[in-house]
């Protein structure tokens, strides 16, 4: 809506120079200009007419009597990946593949919801590949892109409660991938991990505190927790044995963390992450075709960033998030197991930074960014390499570098590039805790690169 302003010139005509003619003609340019004001508020009057028509019709009938909402997010890529192995080999494929994400959120009453998403990731041309036992772990099911079978992505309920509904517990399939800064690539709203350190799919439960749970000190500072925790995998006889569900000889797999945000004052803020996991599995040699409880591992990360840089100095810069993250992993091996191929606790570390800016086609809706990324010898973050098909960013060890630009079509409708190469120092960077995560290996990817393109609807 314009706001009705009167020009410097109209304010001193009216004093400086009370004749009739003068007076008259400042009259005239204030009617002008009321008209015009007119006019404006007319149009922002039908335009939320228009709007408020389509939500009556279409969304408040499903609010009012069943409290039920619906997204649909299609997407199809292709991916252009190439790697070359220590020895020399090169391999080098095209992938197409689909994504559909179904999205139900179901809300009784204003403090309590379910939200249920369920996905078919599949390559096209296939059903299923060579390597499905695992590429369908119960981690990393939804995030590698196998078969057209529809699997539970995220499936919890959400109760807020306390003092101006300052708590939250939830409980169920939670949502773990696509965190900070790993959904900005995607152009997604982030989840609640950072995805340096923890970026796979996992069962268990949260209880957040809000900044208005906070100490009446730390308010100011915008200061807020939560603290996770869940399973990782259940050993048990199952159903058709002698003691139905009782524990088999193997290790159960738990682990629990806390995310911390010390300040946030909604422009600049410091995040920070603490994991902890026990009897984490992994193969014991390089042609084992179960995993094995192996030890427990630790992680750590600090992440700093920036939604918006500076006060006014540039819409760009305005617009801009940017952000540097120091993640670090510790092994803990028992029972004179192998543990990234050695027997002795080891410890990594990894940074990321990066930007994600307005699009040049667009600056209203397009995006662009670049990262990298650097990783020690025997950093290891928790994830599989869901987020590129050669492997995981957050993972690397050695160098990754990344590009990418997501421009609208129209409204719901996306067409992405982005660019990922990963210059690889060491082995076992996507692998599992065991001999397959082994640095030292003779021979693994030394160079890789993924070229992809998606077309995305998501409404």
């Amino acid at each position: 809506m314009k706001k009705l302003l009167l020009s410097a010139s109209v304010v001193a005509g009216l004093f400086a120079q009370p004749t009739i003619e003068s007076l008259q003609k400042q009259i005239n340019e204030l009617q002008k200009q009321l008209q015009e004001l007119k006019e404006s508020q007319k149009k922002m009057e039908e335009k939320q007419k228009a709007t408020d028509e389509r939500y009556y019709k279409k969304v408040a009938p499903i609010a009012a009597n069943n409290h039920l909402y619906w997204g649909v997010d299609l997407r199809s890529s292709l991916d252009y990946i190439h790697a070359k192995m220590k020895s020399g080999k090169k391999y080098s494929n095209n992938v197409i593949s689909n994504r559909l994400i179904l999205t139900g959120v179901y809300k009784p009453q204003d403090n309590l919801k379910l939200t249920l998403k369920i996905e078919a990731n599949n390559i096209a041309g296939m059903n299923g590949n060579s390597n499905t036992a695992y590429d369908n772990s119960n981690a990393t099911a939804n995030e590698t892109p196998d078969d057209t079978n529809l699997r539970v992505r995220e499936a919890f309920f959400a109760y807020f409660f306390g003092e101006d509904n300052s708590m939250m517990f939830s409980a169920g399939r939670r949502p773990a991938v696509e965190g900070y800064p790993a959904n900005l690539r995607e152009g997604d709203n982030p989840e609640s991990p950072i995805a340096h350190l923890t970026n796979m799919e996992f069962d268990g439960f949260s209880l957040n505190f809000f900044n208005g749970a906070m100490p009446e000190a730390l308010q100011d500072y915008g200061t807020w927790f939560k603290i996770c925790a869940g399973r990782g995998y259940s050993p048990n006889t199952g159903k058709f044995s002698q003691k139905p569900y009782s524990k088999s000889d193997d290790h159960i797999n738990d682990f629990a963390g806390f995310i911390l945000v010390p300040y946030d004052n909604g422009q600049y803020s410091v995040w920070s992450e603490f994991i902890k996991a026990w009897n984490v599995r992994g193969y014991k040699t390089t042609t084992s075709t179960s995993t094995s409880a192996l030890g427990d591992y630790l992680g750590f990360d600090v992440m700093v960033k920036a939604d918006g840089i500076g006060d006014g100095i540039s819409d760009f810069l305005d617009d801009t998030k940017a952000y540097a993250s120091f993640a670090f992993s510790k092994t803990f091996p028992k029972d004179g197991n192998k543990m990234l191929g050695s027997t002795d606790g080891k410890s990594g570390h990894s940074i990321w930074i990066g930007a994600d800016m307005p699009g040049f086609i667009n600056t209203d809706t397009d995006r662009m960014g670049i990262s990298f990324v650097h990783g020690s010898k025997y950093w290891r973050s928790m994830t599989y390499g869901e987020d590129t098909l050669i492997g995981s960013i957050a993972a690397v060890r050695g160098n990754a570098f990344d590009a990418y630009y997501i421009h609208q079509i129209i409204p719901h409708l996306t067409f992405s590039l982005r660019g990922t190469i990963f210059n690889y120092k060491y082995g076992g960077s996507d692998a599992y805790f065991g001999a397959q995560g082994n640095p030292d290996k003779t021979d693994y990817v030394k160079k890789a690169q993924d070229i992809r393109a998606y077309i995305r609807y998501n409404f």
